[in-house]
């Protein structure tokens, strides 16, 4: 168990570091969080699409974690009284392979996921804009989506009101170490002590754990989010197919996403959302104004397994790790569990599988 006088800093203030923020806050633990940016959410959160999804993932453990991860998302906002809401509007995806269709939604059927196939007439009443319908359609009705700058930006604001020390253009160059422990961390404002520090920082997490001798394989993944100004809603739910990855943000927004290829003339950014708007056109109705308002690309942490970074790493005392994508999806359910560890000092199962020393 941890006192009331321990110290924990934060390092990163993007969704996932403002969940632990305000989840360890909330319990009047002594914290400070802090980022190099000028304010919160100013990385792969900004960039992100934040889709609030299970997922398709094979495995039934960490599909089972992705589940309890939507569901952290309803405790959150009964929890801040509405201060954010989540749309949950469902997802509607289709594939090329319409077997796929089936064995998708065989498989999360068989997690008790609330999914199921529906057919042209049913995707034409949930989407009556969309012109080239297909046959069928997988329908994930408990799925939703977030402003994640917002959402983020409240997470902090609450911690800062529970008590947390919140220090935004205090970056971290380095972690202060005594032997196999970590006191502190030094940054461009000058050293900070604490008792704990926690990295959620994303693709920045392992060279900070380098210098220490732990190698942690997080690949950095590249994706493109897109803002379009549309003259009105046209889009009602989630909608990933072959052609497209687009939700309604507002009734004047639309967020669409798409791979990363290079900075070639034909795949640079600038020329996908080019082709993205005309594929968008094509296929819905009341498109013919879409205007794009800009074009980001985020550098989403994807370690080597595909699989979330959380816990204390076994040979470095003072250190708990927190890195993963999706980030949306899981912070809330990190944050908790987080939490729950930290402050007990006892290991949660729910997060055996999730361990630093996996890679070793």
């Amino acid at each position: 168990m941890i006192s009331k006088s321990t110290h924990i800093i934060i390092v990163g203030a993007g969704i996932v570091g403002a969940s632990l923020a305000y989840h360890l806050a909330s319990k009047n633990v002594r914290v400070t969080l802090i980022d190099g940016a000028r304010g919160p959410a100013r990385d792969a959160t900004e960039k992100s699409f934040a889709w609030i999804t299970a997922g398709d993932d094979v495995i039934e453990t960490h599909f089972n974690f992705r589940q309890q991860a939507i569901a952290d998302w309803h405790r959150l906002e009964n929890e801040l009284r509405g201060a954010f809401k989540v749309n949950w509007s469902g997802a509607l995806s289709w594939y090329k392979d319409m077997a796929e269709a089936d064995r998708i939604v065989n498989k999360l059927s068989s997690f008790e996921y609330k999914v199921r196939l529906i057919d042209s007439q049913q995707i034409q009443h949930l989407e009556p804009n969309l012109k080239i319908i297909p046959d069928q359609a997988v329908f994930a009705e408990n799925e939703g989506a977030i402003d994640a700058v917002l959402t983020t930006k409240l997470l902090v604001a609450a911690a800062g009101n529970a008590g947390a020390d919140i220090r935004f253009n205090t970056t971290v160059l380095s972690l202060i170490t005594s032997g196999s422990r970590i006191k502190g961390v030094v940054t461009a404002n000058g050293n900070l002590n604490a008792d704990m520090v926690v990295l959620a920082i994303g693709t920045g997490t392992a060279a900070l754990c380098q210098p220490m001798g732990l190698t942690l394989p997080i690949d950095i993944s590249p994706a493109i989010l897109m803002k379009f100004r549309t003259q009105q809603r046209f889009v009602n739910r989630i909608v990933s197919n072959p052609f497209m990855e687009i939700r309604a943000a507002s009734n004047e927004l639309m967020l669409a996403a798409e791979d990363y290829i290079d900075e070639s003339v034909e795949n640079n950014p600038q020329a996908i959302a080019r082709r993205t708007s005309e594929t968008i056109k094509k296929h819905w109705q009341g498109t013919e104004q879409i205007e794009l308002i800009n074009t980001m690309v985020g550098k989403r942490p994807v370690p080597k397994d595909g699989q979330p970074i959380i816990g204390r790493t076994p040979d470095i005392d003072g250190l708990y790790l927190s890195v993963m994508h999706p980030g949306v999806t899981l912070a809330a359910i990190a944050g908790r569990l987080a939490t729950d560890e930290i402050i007990s000092d006892q290991d949660n199962v729910l997060l055996s599988a999730y361990r630093p020393n996996r890679f070793n």
